[in-house]
């Protein structure tokens, strides 16, 4: 009996530690969260918007440049965002899944060559060395309030090999922010901004998409632009700040995710552990009443036998 109460406390003071863990895991990354959260939502409609002006550029103007140009699908560099650190719940493992699911469909284009992966987080990195991918590059998780300058050398790394021919299209995978409660992977084609078939594999892949790219089909009414000085100068100009842009808000829905992710899974675990405990607490108040009943018992029929 003693040696049960014995391993009910220690079993006992080792879930509160534990839930103590968490429960303070859970308050830092509700507070790195809500940091995070605000820069993804504050950027977003920026973001957004200049998605759109890239799309209906991409689809009314003829002038020629790169960014802009038609390619076939064949040499495809995939920019991965994941986390370094696990306790973030299902988020890595949707990323994972759904960059498989990626690579399946683009294994089913009749010109696809090849995919090589620029990965940000240890955890993505992993798991793209087991699977068997050719991880080109990687890069610390960008995930403790990323700045801009933080994600310039991994979208110059995209743009450079785009416009030396190295690749043919540039993805973007990340979790994209819906709420503390929900996260979903979402697959972007960064370049070329011109309609192609990999735009069309990724939708029958009904991956969600983010609101930027869900009105492409709304924006047919603008026909042509007016550029000043020219189009050449201001697409030289803008088109590769406006791409940076879009890695720079993959980062931050990246950021945002894992912080919200962790954060519920720590509150679960404190929740599991204070359930765990009372169960515990529980069991060891009716091991010690049932000892101390046999030992009444013992001393009541001791003092029968003795009178």
């Amino acid at each position: 009996m003693a040696k049960s109460l014995r391993d009910l406390r220690r079993k006992m003071k080792a879930i509160k530690s534990t839930r103590q863990v968490t429960k303070a895991m859970e308050l830092v990354a509700a507070s790195k969260m809500r940091r995070a959260v605000q820069n993804a939502e504050t950027l977003r409609a920026y973001a957004q918007t200049a998605w759109n002006i890239l799309q209906r550029i991409a689809g009314s103007q003829s002038a020629e440049h790169p960014f802009l140009a038609e390619r076939p699908v064949a040499k495809v560099l995939a920019i991965l965002f994941s986390s370094d650190r696990g306790f973030c719940g299902s988020l890595n493992a949707q990323m994972f899944g759904a960059a498989m699911k990626y690579i399946d469909g683009l294994k089913q284009i009749k010109t696809f060559e090849k995919v090589d992966f620029v990965v940000a987080g240890k955890k993505g990195q992993q798991f793209l060395v087991r699977a068997k991918q050719n991880v080109i590059a990687a890069f610390p998780a960008l995930s403790n309030h990323p700045a801009f300058p933080d994600v310039l050398p991994i979208a110059r790394m995209a743009t450079d090999g785009f416009l030396n021919g190295d690749y043919d299209h540039i993805v973007l995978l990340y979790p994209d922010f819906i709420s503390a409660l929900r996260q979903e992977p979402c697959i972007r084609v960064l370049l070329p901004f011109s309609r192609t078939e990999l735009r069309s594999m990724i939708d029958r892949l009904r991956l969600r998409k983010t609101a930027a790219t869900e009105v492409e089909k709304e924006e047919e009414a603008v026909l042509e632009y007016t550029f000043e000085p020219s189009p050449e100068e201001v697409f030289r100009t803008i088109l590769p700040k406006l791409t940076e842009m879009q890695v720079y808000q993959g980062v931050l829905e990246a950021a945002a995710s894992e912080h919200s992710a962790r954060m519920l899974a720590m509150r679960n675990a404190t929740e599991n552990a204070t359930e765990i405990l009372d169960d515990l607490t529980l069991t060891y108040n009716q091991t010690r009443q049932a000892g101390i009943t046999a030992e009444l018992s013992e001393l009541s029929a001791a003092a029968a036998a003795l009178g």
